[in-house]
């Protein structure tokens, strides 16, 4: 009887760890997707952020526990990796995930399970061939705000002021414009963010708001024939239009004071004190 009864709970005690077990692997699985998914794979090629398959042979658990919690910070006390990364990956901020240093390793182990399996990238497959200019004509309309999306969000054009010659960089999540997106991220990426926003003020804008699989296409295929100049145009530096205008408004200021402290001082003080003198004793 008392084996029978140490058997039953050697038995509980294995099915209890393996259940444990599996249930912490589903944990990190589920906080990858949630948290790392959407911008990156584990053996099937960048997406918005690089693959990260055997990124432990890469990094030391230390430097990615570092970079995963506050990537920007690391980045800006100097890190030499850090920054090389950053720039390798066109300067797109990785926002702050704010989980536990727990929670972070347990999605490390989760990579580096996963990477052992990895196979060839598998190629991205374009959603956007033989778009039409209807398509495109739409993807403008939705993108200036013309045409509302369907399940309310905001308009691109309401935190992207227009397409200019930048992207998201290391100084903001929103108001950037997107004329390079595509040389920046491919379709992948931009179709990526897009679907599942991972910047924090788009997140909180599209939070039960979230796009058709239409209003993607149109938008991508918008995006991608406004993206005249790719990623050597957004290196360029920014049009002087801003600086020209401010220098004309500036000089247009000075003349019209210049013009009215004239007609007040076409004369000296003294003189007209002089002549109300002369007044007075007559």
């Amino acid at each position: 009887m008392k084996k029978l009864l140490l058997l039953t709970g050697l038995f509980g005690l294995a099915f209890t760890a393996r259940s444990f077990g599996q249930d912490a692997n589903a944990g990190a699985e589920a906080l990858f997707k949630l948290k790392c998914g959407i911008c990156h794979t584990v053996g099937k090629g960048k997406l918005v952020g690089p693959d990260l398959a055997n990124v432990h042979d890469r990094h030391t658990e230390e430097w990615m526990l570092k970079f995963i919690k506050s990537s920007q910070t690391f980045i800006k006390s100097g890190d030499s990796a850090a920054v090389a990364l950053f720039e390798q990956n066109n300067k797109v901020v990785m926002p702050d995930p704010l989980i536990s240093e727990d929670e972070i390793r347990s999605v490390l182990a989760y990579i580096k399970e996963n990477s052992g399996a990895v196979g060839t990238a598998v190629a991205y497959t374009s959603i956007i061939e033989g778009a039409t200019d209807e398509d495109l004509q739409n993807g403008r309309s939705l993108f200036e705000g013309r045409k509302k999306l369907a399940n309310g969000g905001p308009s691109c054009m309401s935190c992207h002021n227009g397409l200019a010659k930048t992207f998201f960089n290391e100084n903001s999540y929103s108001k950037k414009d997107l004329s390079a997106s595509f040389s920046a991220l491919g379709e992948a990426g931009v179709r990526a963010i897009l679907e599942n926003p991972p910047f924090p003020m788009m997140a909180q804008a599209f939070q039960g708001k979230k796009m058709e699989p239409d209003e993607v296409h149109d938008l991508l295929v918008f995006l991608k024939s406004a993206d005249k100049g790719g990623a050597a145009q957004a290196k360029s530096p920014l049009p002087s239009g801003f600086l020209l205008y401010g220098i004309m408004g500036a000089a247009a200021l000075i003349l019209l004071y210049s013009g009215f402290w004239y007609s007040r001082k076409s004369r000296s003080v003294n003189h007209n004190i002089y002549k109300r003198q002369i007044k007075s004793f007559n």
